[in-house]
């Protein structure tokens, strides 16, 4: 938008004609379409501010009549998004200056030419606008992370509802989120900043298992300039960068015992130094940390600082994995589905019973990554009205990672056979169980290995009562 486009509701209180006057005239010229309000006494001004929602308030320092901070507290207690000038001829200087600590946002010196006071109006107004963009991005931000958009009705994610809504009660709080990778550590972690945080304070985020020893340190602390060789200029780091913000450590368990020293004393002593620097620098920044590693076993093994564990494992979330969520699973699916539908223009609004019977028995490694994927390929490739199992099951086998290698799925398994012998029927389960368990419950590759038709095989999973097994090591 630009200025000649903008319009701003301006309430002045000013002290005289000669300071309206100026005001007006700066205004002008500024070429900012714009309607100035004046009035001359408190509740004129409280109500013009309250009925017409001004983008620009000028008060009068000069004029002693006026109770100027008990405007001010009236407006902070508004909460009114506004920008509040005060203009002076007569610079009482610390009257402006405890005017600006108690929440004025500028001090404007009118008796200048109007010229000077049209430069600084337009350079005020332009800030406000900016204010303004911040906001709407961050009211973006929170619409598109709001933890109410995280998906399900399982016992174990309503267990997660309940804990984010304490921590965005408690702003400071340290986080550790655990799960594996793809159920969706990420989102919540933004979900936690977005609801707590304004604008101006930043969300930085770093994958841990992404970088070296030497780049994570020097990307969370910084370094000064020749502290190595290739630091040829000075270096911000992110805990710095994440100033009065987030800072959010992804697959925390993967950083070095050098590193977890120094994340430790940041986070005891709410300092850091960069590397090669000799000054300790002041932080205030919450911590989140995922990982999808088990910190104890790793703490057992002497990987993982049992002091460092501590210090992140304030409050946890653990995620479960998406094969554990149940009915979940198609209420995510559904909405991955219309998002997709909508994006590609496609007519596919649904999936067939069989297609859901697939979704809730496959055993998802990738988690909810994985179901997104997936769906996204066939909602931009098909022609149908409904997601067929046969279209779930191609997709599946030719797009997702299978955990077992291809040595694992020809090896050979043994069948156990006890004392008093085994029947037929029960080598039948243990084979097929042992297949389907294999092939992450791929009922389309599994029938075929078998040499069987796949409604023979649905009939043996349900005379035998077949589940998915945990995958076992042969």
């Amino acid at each position: 938008m630009t200025q000649n486009q903008q319009k701003n509701n301006i309430s002045a209180i000013l002290g005289g004609p000669a300071c309206s006057e100026k005001i007006r005239s700066a205004l002008e010229m500024t070429g900012i379409e714009h309607t100035l309000t004046v009035v001359r006494t408190n509740d004129d001004f409280c109500k013009a501010a309250a009925e017409s929602s001004p983008d620009l308030l000028f008060i009068d320092l000069d004029d002693k009549s006026l109770r100027i901070f008990d405007l001010i507290d009236w407006l902070k207690r508004q909460h009114l998004q506004q920008v509040t000038i005060g203009v002076t001829e007569k610079k009482p200087l610390n009257l402006a200056m405890r005017a600006i600590r108690a929440g004025l946002y500028s001090v404007v010196d009118i008796s200048s030419d109007v010229l000077q006071l049209e430069k600084d109006i337009v350079k005020i107004n332009g800030l406000w606008q900016e204010l303004q963009e911040s906001k709407q991005f961050l009211d973006s931000r929170k619409s598109t992370f709001d933890f109410s958009r995280i998906i399900g009705k399982s016992k174990e994610m309503q267990s997660i509802f309940e804990l984010v809504t304490r921590v965005v009660r408690r702003k400071w709080t340290t986080v550790l989120i655990r799960g594996e990778t793809g159920t969706g550590k990420e989102l919540i972690a933004r979900s936690i900043h977005y609801n707590t945080c304004t604008s101006n304070e930043p969300f930085v985020e770093v994958n841990c298992s992404a970088l070296t020893e030497s780049l994570l340190e020097s990307e969370l602390f910084g370094h000064e300039k020749g502290a190595f060789t290739d630091a040829k200029t000075s270096k911000v780091g992110l805990f710095e960068l994440a100033q009065n913000g987030t800072l959010f450590l992804d697959e925390i368990g993967d950083i070095s015992q050098k590193v977890q020293i120094k994340l430790l004393k940041a986070l005891e002593q709410k300092t850091i130094r960069r590397v090669g620097g000799t000054r300790d620098i002041r932080i205030n920044t919450r911590i989140i940390t995922a990982t999808n590693r088990d910190l104890q076993t790793l703490i057992k093994n002497g990987e993982f600082r049992n002091d460092l564990y501590y210090r992140l494992n304030v409050l946890t979330i653990n995620v479960p994995p998406l094969r554990s969520r149940g009915q979940d699973i198609l209420l995510i699916a559904d909405h991955f589905l219309k998002e997709f539908a909508a994006e590609y223009e496609c007519p596919v609004h649904g999936f067939t019973p069989e297609a859901k019977e697939l979704m809730i028995q496959y055993q998802w490694p990738g988690n909810v990554r994985e179901l997104r994927h997936a769906l996204e390929r066939i909602t931009l490739l098909s022609d149908n009205e409904q997601i067929t199992i046969e279209e779930l099951e191609q997709t599946l086998e030719s797009e997702t990672p299978i955990l077992l290698s291809e040595k694992e799925h020809t090896k050979q398994f043994r069948i156990d056979i006890p004392p008093h012998g085994i029947t037929l029927a029960e080598a039948e389960k243990e084979v097929i169980q042992e297949i389907l368990d294999r092939f992450n419950w791929n009922k389309r590759r599994t029938s075929k290995i078998l040499g069987i038709s796949r409604p023979r095989l649905d009939r043996k999973i349900q005379l035998y009562g077949l589940t998915p097994q945990t995958q076992k090591t042969k």
